[in-house]
Order: C-alpha cells, then structure tokens, then sequence
C-alpha cells in the first residue's frame, strides 16, 4: 500500500499492527512503514519525533543533543579524522554487523538520514556520525554505505573534494561488497551529485541516476528511486539537454510524483520546471499581462522559506537566479543569489547543480559589478571564481568562460575576443549548448560595447544555440526569430 501512494490505509494498518502487538519488537516494521509514509507526505517532524523515539526504545539514540551544534560538529570532525585515518587494507577488512538491534537501529537511522537535513542539518550530521561509529564498533552493513555516502555528500559541500572522493569510494566499494541492491539509489544520488559529478563524464553521470531510479522501483524505494529522477533531470538541464525533451521527461515523472504521493520530490521538480518552461515560454507580452513570469515559483519559495525547509528555498533560488540571468533580469538575480547565501549560512549540505551554482554565482557577480561599480560585488566575483574552479573539472569551458569575464572586469581587455573564442569552442566540444550560447552572447556584449562590429556574428550564433536548446523564450528577447541582429534595448 505505501509503494501505490495509499498512505490513508498504510495509516489504518499500521494503528491496527500497533494496537495488537504485544511487543516492541512487534511493532518495529509498523513503526518503520509510518516513518516511511510521513515523509512522503511531508511531515517531515513527525516522521523524525517518531524515528527518535523509536531508536530511544532500543538504546541506541544518537548520544548528542541536536541543538549542541559545537559537539555535533566537534563529532563530525572527529568521524572524518577516523575515516581518513584508516587505510584501505583496514576499511575493507570491517567485519559484517551481526548484532540485530544495532541493525536494527541502523536501518532506522537511515530512514530518518534520508530527512533530516531538509528540517533540520544538525540531526542529520548527528546521525550520520552515529552511524558510522557504530559501523566502525560492530562491523558495517548496508546502511553504512549510505552514511558513508552522506558524508561524503557533505564533504564536497564543505570544499574537501579530495576527502569526499575517498569517502565515495568506501561508500560505492562498500555497496558491491555487500550486494545491497536497495541502499543503491540513495548511494548513487549522493555520490553523482556531489563529487562524482565533477570527476566523471556528464552522459555517465547521466546513466548512472537513471539507473538508481530504475534499481528504486524495483526495490520499492520509491522515494528515492524519484529523487534519482529529480536529480537526472536537473543535471541534463545543467548539462544543456533539449529543453523540450527535459520537459517532457519532466512531466512524466511529476505524473509519477503525484501517483506515488511523493510531495518532497515534487517540490523540488517544481523549481526546475518554472525555470524550463520560463525559457521556452517568456516573452514581453506575457510579462506584462501576468507582471512576472516566475509568480507562482516565487510563492513556492516564499512557502518554503515560511515552513524553515531552507535546503529546498535554496534550489528555488538557484534556478531562480539562473534563468533571471539567462534574461538579463539582473536586479531578481541578484535578490535570488543574496537570498540562497544567506539561507546557506546556516547549511553545510548546499546544493551545487553539479558545479553550475559556483559558475552563475560568478557571472552574476560580474554583471553587477558591472553595473554597480561596487568593490562587494567585486569581492564576490572572485570569491565565486575560486570555487567555480573547484567545481568545475571536467567542465573546462567554464573557467575559459568566467577567467575572460574576470579579465574584462579588472579591465585586462587585450586578448577578450580571443579568449572567448577559445571559451565557445571548448563549450561546443563538451557540448554544453546553453553554456556556448551564453559564451557567444557575453563576447557579443563585449564587442558592443567597443564598437566592434563582430557583435553582429556573436549575437547571431548566441540566437542559433538558444534556438538550438530549445529556449525559445530568450531566443526572442535577444532579437526576435527573423531577425536575430535587432539587439535588446539592454545593449
């Protein structure tokens, strides 16, 4: 019944199993099915009040208080420090965990993980720190390989690429090992969105997400066979997919979102498909009939930001200010990027959009450095261009990109025509579409604003790769679909 999203009757049952068991342990798949049901239908503190009395009955509550947030992340760092420790040799000769109740508790622990850090991050860490000490006292089990990938996760949040790589590789080892096919899609949706996803080829990372949903449905982990989904989706967009293609996978799966009643998913997918059909869809006439085209997104955000879900406000606001960007809406851009930094202040696990957060963070900063002539925006620029360097192997054309604009911001002008060239080509090369066209579109401004008449052949190429994307919105605004050349009153 919860696999067909028939959380009424899951909720019948289980007050049924609750009432007659004559035992704790009786009741433990009952308690885990509620947990399970809660979160799909995101209730979300129910579902962590619930886990934690649980794991409380069976002795094994995390020994932290989730508001001593020193300690938790004291504890966080003396977790890493034993996994960085530990050699290889050391790691794989773990022994299996055997005793029941601290499976048991792991398995629980997993559920509330997978949570947790959209209410509150601190419970998280402290779990996955719990985890992983209990791992290394009574031997590992499949749940360990999902708080191996957590953490990970978190690692490259923080900026210890090299840490969290080897944390992935424990994590993704681990799951072979122990053939444990249903904690696969909450392992490959960490891992290929966060450190592998600079390291690998974006088709890879591609198949291995539509992969976890796959593996998920069969399991029955609908929950996170979705998330794998979600996350496909956003990373073909941030790759420069089709938009007309990624919008119909879109639809499909928000259809399966809604028959499986899996509202945290759906949430998330939401903020993506604002941000497609604003590219496909915008013109002026429909902003000045509806004031603005990304109305009913901004409620959700303001909904999300009212409801304290600050990771979920967060991806709001990156695609938010993406695609304001992509429009030339620099004022909601800047509202957007200063909102996400803000609510990330009090986040370690942040969403990156595999390496593209860093990257519009630095062009976004650069425009309004620009436009302001103000040293923060500045600051920001560079700040935002130290990690976009990070994020950003396996996608060169992204530092060829924002390396000219910096140039052109602190006036090195010489050699700008030449080193977006060099940007374009490597963007076409990795096939990032989007990003070509943003390339072509930027040198296009350059040369206006020099008076040199390659403008003409940039803004033309730019309006040929939006039309090739699909963003048949921003093809217009840029000039019109017979007329490519009649530039934007912006210019």
């Amino acid at each position: 019944e919860y696999c067909n999203g028939n959380f009424s009757q899951v909720r019948e049952v289980t007050k049924t199993v609750l009432e007659m068991s004559t035992t704790f342990h009786d009741q433990l798949r009952a308690h885990f099915v509620l947990i399970k049901t809660l979160s799909a239908e995101n209730r979300l503190h129910e579902a962590i009040k619930t886990g934690i009395s649980v794991l409380t009955h069976l002795g094994y509550h995390p020994p932290l208080a989730f508001s001593d947030k020193s300690a938790i992340d004291e504890t966080f760092k003396e977790t890493k420090a034993t996994i960085e420790s530990m050699t290889d040799d050391e790691f794989f000769t773990l022994t299996a965990m055997e005793d029941s109740d601290v499976l048991i508790a792991m398995n629980f622990m997993s559920e509330l993980l997978s949570i947790a850090h959209l209410i509150d991050e601190s419970i998280g860490i402290c779990l996955m720190a719990h985890m992983i000490q209990l791992s290394m006292r009574y031997g590992v089990c499949k749940e360990s390989s999902y708080a191996l990938a957590c953490c990970s996760a978190l690692l490259y949040s923080l900026g210890d690429l090299k840490a969290s790589k080897r944390v992935s590789y424990f994590a993704l080892s681990l799951l072979e090992r122990l053939d444990c096919k249903e904690m696969l899609p909450r392992v490959y949706l960490l891992i290929y969105l966060c450190i592998l996803s600079t390291l690998e080829p974006s088709n890879e990372i591609s198949e291995k997400l539509l992969y976890g949903y796959k593996v998920g449905m069969q399991t029955g982990d609908i929950k996170f066979a979705l998330c794998n989904a979600r996350t496909h989706c956003a990373q073909r967009f941030c790759c420069g997919v089709g938009l007309d293609v990624l919008i119909r996978d879109i639809r499909v799966w928000e259809h399966q979102m809604i028959e499986y009643k899996q509202e945290m998913s759906r949430n998330s997918m939401k903020a993506l498909r604002h941000t497609v059909l604003a590219l496909i869809n915008f013109s002026v006439d429909t902003m000045q009939q509806n004031g603005d085209f990304l109305a009913e997104g901004k409620k959700l955000l303001n909904g999300h930001i009212e409801k304290n879900r600050q990771y979920l406000a967060t991806v709001f606001c990156f695609y938010f200010s993406c695609v304001s960007y992509i429009f030339c809406n620099y004022e909601f851009a800047r509202d957007m990027v200063e909102m996400r930094w803000k609510l990330e202040n009090n986040l370690k696990l942040r969403f990156g959009a595999h390496g593209a957060a860093s990257f519009f963070d630095t062009l976004i900063s650069i425009t309004l450095a620009h436009k302001t002539k103000e040293d923060t925006w500045k600051k920001h620029a560079h700040e935002c261009f130290e990690k976009a360097l990070k994020y950003s192997k396996g996608r060169p054309h992204r530092v060829l990109i924002l390396k000219t604009e910096i140039d052109v911001l602190m006036g090195n002008i010489n050699n700008a025509v030449t080193n977006y060239d060099k940007a374009i080509v490597a963007a076409g090369e990795s096939k990032h579409i989007h990003e070509e066209a943003i390339a072509n579109e930027r040198a296009g401004d350059f040369c206006l604003s020099k008076g040199d008449a390659r403008a003409y052949y940039y803004y033309s190429r730019a309006h040929e790769l939006y039309l090739q994307w699909g963003a048949k919105g921003k093809a217009v605004q840029l000039g019109g679909k017979e007329s490519p050349l009649t530039f934007p009153s912006r210019f």
